[in-house]
């Protein structure tokens, strides 16, 4: 499905598990953001990007960067490193420690294409903060929004009003902050800077909806859940202290584990909020690793 979302910018609406929505912006230069995109991105001529923007490094936003050859490829510069590293394009960093064996022992269930995960991806220049990138019919800035990654950018088009909020992902089940490199404060921060710019049309790279006018109460709804979580897992230990792998078992992030990476991505969120707890003194772990209120 495709969305007009302005002259020459239209969204492509990914439908699928393990892929992305992208952004097309039909200019003087041509640009497309993400590459996650399934049958949407065969509308597009191999030819016909110049550019492509990758929000982050995930594997479900960069695994079409190889079909358009001509296309140079920018990312944030704490971003570039990590596109050629198989554990952190794949979301999976940290595994090793929190999990038994290797993600790799599991690929049955990744929703991706393996053969994707170890395809070279060349990365050709670097966004900054600030950068405005003009396509001609319109304008784009870059803002860099760390929290899910530590490069993760967003783009606002000042002309339209329209945020394109990357993996600020607005669906049900975000945000999510598992990576080695995820940071809760500034995904926070990050969600306050979209805020303030008060878009008047708010997209992001898995959400199906398009926020009209309603934007400050979808974000401010999103970041709430943040705090909601950290409350579910300090109540938990004052209930019963436990391990991270005994409180991920409570589902305290997600209702349901489908796959052995939710449940990755569960111990890994619910350790980022015990040492959040901690910093305020609220929590302590001891040697055995069970985690106790304070």
């Amino acid at each position: 499905m495709v969305v007009s979302l302005g002259d020459g910018i239209s969204l492509i609406v990914n439908a699928g598990y393990g892929g992305s929505n992208c952004l097309y912006v039909d200019g003087e230069q041509r640009v497309l953001v993400e590459t996650g995109g399934e049958e949407g991105l065969s509308e597009i001529d191999p030819e016909g990007v110049d550019l492509i923007i990758n929000t982050h490094r995930h594997i479900d936003h960069v695994k079409g960067n190889g079909l358009f050859p001509k296309a140079r490829v920018c990312v944030h510069p704490d971003e570039r490193a990590a596109m050629g590293d198989v554990d952190l394009v794949a979301a999976s960093g940290g595994w090793p420690r929190l999990m038994d064996g290797g993600f790799q022992d599991y690929m049955d269930e990744f929703p991706v294409d393996p053969d994707l995960l170890y395809a070279e991806r060349p990365v050709h220049g670097t966004l900054t903060d600030g950068e405005v990138i003009d396509c001609g019919r319109t304008r784009m800035e870059v803002l860099h929004t760390p929290g899910h990654t530590a490069g993760h950018c967003a783009l606002f088009f000042p002309e339209e009003e329209l945020l394109f909020a990357g993996d600020i992902c607005l669906t049900a089940v975000g945000p999510n902050y598992a990576d080695p490199d995820a940071d809760i404060d500034k995904l926070m921060d990050s969600i306050d800077r979209i805020a303030a710019l008060k878009p008047k049309a708010l997209v992001s790279s898995h959400s199906k909806q398009v926020f009209n006018g309603n934007s400050a109460e979808v974000l401010s709804e999103f970041r709430g859940r943040i705090l909601r979580r950290e409350e579910r897992v300090l109540a938990a230990i004052r209930e019963q202290p436990a391990d991270i792998h005994a409180l991920a078992a409570r589902r305290l992030i997600y209702p349901r584990h489908p796959t052995r990476f939710v449940v990755f991505w569960e111990k890994s969120m619910i350790e980022k909020h015990l040492l959040r707890l901690e910093k305020a003194g609220l929590a302590e772990v001891s040697e055995d690793g069970i985690w106790h209120p304070v």
